[in-house]
């Protein structure tokens, strides 16, 4: 049965008007996924149809290869009468109902229910936003909840596991039948299935998950998971006055999984967070986040599900926002609360600086645009957005009000009305006004100072910035002033001079665009600043200039390179190095190298063994004869954490120091069962046409390559020293890939391997294929050609300099 796309707001807002769910009994067959691609489901539906006006009529979702049997309150149904492309056609109804159906899958690729390979198989689901269709018939939207009680078929020695715990495991020959108990009341997307021959580790009422062949990276990683897990557990259960309700909280780690889902008590991951050597703090602090993150969701998405996808923000930007606010309560971020926020704010800004820029709240009319909706409007700005509410409004009067709309919307569906209707009693700010200014209407503002005057362009939005002189040397605040910005123009009460560092306490969302006086002090001595949260503030503000034509790349480096011998925050410090490759790209080919040897000498003054993140640093920089020949020295270190060798390697294989002998000796050295991908995401970067055609062979020939590779294959393959002629072949590819196998996956290559150095003709074509696919391929599209553009433009016509 062919898929025939998706559902619009208005149907299921006609759909939910006359129907509701009580449960859903789903038995999955999964024992002909070891030899084969097929699964067997059944799907038993309680529900209730009670419209007015006689008989009624609906539909419930299934998308399969074929549809065995249907029976609607005992009376079988012709699947060929009731089968309308990825739509069973159900009447007349009226009252409750009974309906069992019976059909036949084809295992996915990260949608529905998946297959991977390595040391066994493992099946695996992700429902978000329209695929629990995939694997069961459902009525799959979100404000159609329902409890679940799933019974999964698979060879004996599978283990499984899914949103609740198993009430029993039984032997059917050479089957084992596992059985669940029923879940709360949750959407479809929520829910999850997860069998194969796991590795696992246990902890009281919890659990991870992980292939047999990545056992030691589990049990390495188990405690850390499990105390971090426990202890937000509790932090979320108090700040919210609702206790988590489900009886188990598992972690599944997965090879193919392309990021993390928050399916109720049984979280996927893709399994690359299970560090195989001693993570760096940037990797700790991504991992926690994420975790942080979709545990928020238990409670933001699954106990209080937004109404319609145009709701989505309610679970994405208060889950970032939660991830942020309890990693600062628990200690993960220590003082890093202010980079984790910057770092939010930045990835906020780019897509705020693009044409495809939207409100955070806003109309989604159906699947399609839902799809694309999943950016970082939706999440990081709309965090970055709350934390100016949360310190508006005040802290515990803002829990008071989360505190009230869970427990009005528990088991149900919420909206933005009612959120703002729980949160207004507890504060006398306007939510309404605020909510139009900040959630329903789209840009960011730049906030300019120019003789003494504070301007703000576009919508008026309310600011509370604080503007900090610095002075001597290094730099130290030594007067501070804190303004209200409503207006397009707000007066500045500051004499004298200095560096006017704008929000330096970290507390507005906008672009900022100091004076050039302050400018210019920030590019030469902003390294010197001493106060953590002015200098997250100051890269911040300087690599937004660097996105919006007011610095060079060569300020850049001169700024980073600077920092990096004093920055004592690993974080900011991987920041900072992050910048410099960043800036790497809006530099004119012929500057590279000598910007490169700038920060590359930098770092090998300060190079010291146990600062990870300098070494990883010196895998973007290093250019000359003894700077290569430091970091081949690097490699003869046996403890070396993998995925730098592997990043180091790279390096000297782009630059052609290093062949394929010394990949395949790599290779056979690592114990990572992902090796291969490592490897040739190493050969990507080899710097001849022959290899940069295998590389692309591998990326869009079906299946293509794991999500988790995809940004070290484009950094090797799209190499700033290498010449991108090969662009328009990778461009020519992917609407066919895309074909042959979904939308979705080419989405992801067009995000994360995309040629940043192409130049503008090659642009223009992407502009024009834009046009002619769906939604959420050319919405990547045109959001990585538009960042493209502004770095060739830069590139062709350094950027001015209004403070020189």
């Amino acid at each position: 049965m062919p898929d025939d796309g998706g559902l619009t707001a208005a149907e299921a807002a006609a759909r939910s008007a006359v129907l509701s769910v009580t449960s859903y009994d789903v038995t999955l067959d999964l024992t002909g996924l070891p030899s084969g691609e097929h699964f067997e489901s059944r799907s038993v539906v309680e529900f209730t149809y009670d419209g007015t006006g006689g008989p009624g009529l609906t539909w419930i979702d299934l998308v399969a290869e074929r549809v065995d049997e249907v029976v609607l309150d005992g009376i079988p149904l012709d699947p060929d009468e009731v089968v309308r492309g990825d739509r069973l056609r159900l009447g007349p109804l009226g009252g409750t109902h009974r309906l069992d159906i019976r059909s036949r899958h084809r295992a996915g690729s990260g949608r529905g229910l998946s297959k991977s390979v390595d040391d066994g198989v493992y099946a695996w689901t992700q429902f978000q936003p329209f695929d629990a269709r995939r694997a069961f018939a459902c009525f799959d939207q979100p404000d159609l909840k329902a409890t679940f009680a799933f019974q999964v078929r698979v060879p004996l020695d599978w283990h499984c596991v899914s949103n609740r715990r198993e009430t029993e495991v039984a032997e059917d020959g050479d089957v084992a039948v596992w059985r669940f108990a029923p879940t709360p009341r949750l959407p479809t997307y929520a829910t999850a299935v997860c069998a194969g021959p796991f590795h696992v580790a246990r902890s009281e009422r919890m659990a991870v998950f992980a292939r047999r062949s990545l056992a030691d990276a589990l049990d390495a990683n188990a405690d850390e998971l499990f105390d971090l897990s426990r202890r937000a557990l509790a932090l979320f259960e108090d700040a919210f006055g609702v206790a988590f309700d489900g009886d188990s909280y598992d972690h599944v780690f997965l090879p193919d999984q392309p990021g993390a889902m928050e399916n109720h008590g049984c979280v996927t991951w893709n399994d690359q967070v299970l560090y195989r050597s001693e993570p760096t703090a940037e990797q700790r602090r991504r991992r926690a986040l994420v975790l942080l993150h979709e545990m928020s969701h238990m409670w933001f998405g699954n106990l209080v599900t937004p109404q319609w996808w145009d709701g989505l923000w309610l679970s994405e930007s208060f889950a970032d926002w939660a991830a942020l606010w309890a990693a600062a309560e628990l200690g993960v971020l220590d003082r890093r609360w202010s980079v984790a926020t910057a770092l939010e704010k930045e990835r906020a800004a780019d897509a705020d600086l693009l044409s495809s820029t939207h409100p955070v709240s806003r109309p989604i009319p159906d699947i399609a645009a839902t799809e694309a909706n999943f950016d970082a409007i939706t999440y990081a700005k709309g965090a970055a957005v709350l934390r100016q509410l949360v310190s508006v409004v005040g802290e515990d009067a803002f829990f008071e009000g989360l505190r009230k709309y869970f427990a009005q919307h528990s088991g149900g569906n919420g909206n933005l009305p009612a959120l703002l209707a729980a949160v207004q009693p507890f504060t006398p700010v306007a939510l309404t006004t605020w909510s139009r200014l900040w959630l329903e209407s789209s840009g960011i503002n730049t906030l300019s100072l120019e003789d003494g005057v504070l301007v703000q362009d576009g919508v008026l939005r309310p600011h509370t910035i604080s503007i900090g002189v610095y002075a001597g040397s290094p730099l130290a605040e030594v007067a501070r002033v804190g303004l209200a910005v409503t207006e397009a123009r707000t007066e500045v009460p500051l004499d004298g001079s200095g560096l006017l560092l704008l929000d330096d306490r970290d507390t507005t969302y906008a672009m900022l665009l100091p004076d050039a006086e302050s400018i210019r002090t920030l590019v030469t001595s902003g390294a010197g600043l001493t106060d953590p949260v002015a200098r997250y503030t100051a890269r911040r503000t300087l690599r937004g200039l660097l996105l919006t034509g007011h610095l060079a790349a060569a300020d850049i480096y001169t700024y980073v390179t600077a920092s990096v011998p004093t920055e004592p925050d690993p974080i900011h410090l991987k920041a900072l190095t992050t910048l410099a490759a960043e800036a790497t790209i809006y530099a004119d080919p012929a500057q590279r190298p000598a910007l490169e040897d700038q920060l590359a000498t930098a770092i090998s003054s300060v190079l010291d063994p146990s600062r990870l993140v300098l070494i990883e640093a010196l895998a973007d920089c290093a250019g000359t004869g003894e700077q290569l020949a430091l970091v081949d020295s690097l490699l003869t270190n046996a403890d070396l954490p993998q995925p730098i060798r592997w990043r180091l390697l790279t390096r000297l294989v782009a630059l052609g120091v290093a062949d394929d002998d010394r990949i395949t000796a790599e290779q056979t050295r690592d114990p990572d069962p992902d090796a291969a991908w490592q490897a040739a995401a190493a050969r990507a970067a080899i710097p001849d046409a022959a290899a940069k055609t295998t590389a692309l062979d591998l990326l869009l020939t079906p299946p293509g390559i794991p999500a988790a590779v995809l940004r070290t294959f484009g950094a090797a393959l799209w190499h700033p020293r290498h010449d991108a002629g090969h662009a328009t072949p990778f461009l020519e590819r992917l609407v066919p890939f895309a074909r042959a196998t979904d939308w979705f996956a080419a989405a992801r290559i067009a995000r994360y391997v995309f040629p940043t150095t192409a130049d503008l003709p090659f642009l223009d074509q992407v502009r024009e294929v834009a046009t002619a696919v769906p939604p959420v391929l050319a919405q990547a599209l045109r959001d990585q050609e538009e960042t493209a553009r502004r770095a060739a433009t830069a590139r062709r016509a350094q950027a001015p300099q209004p403070w020189a």
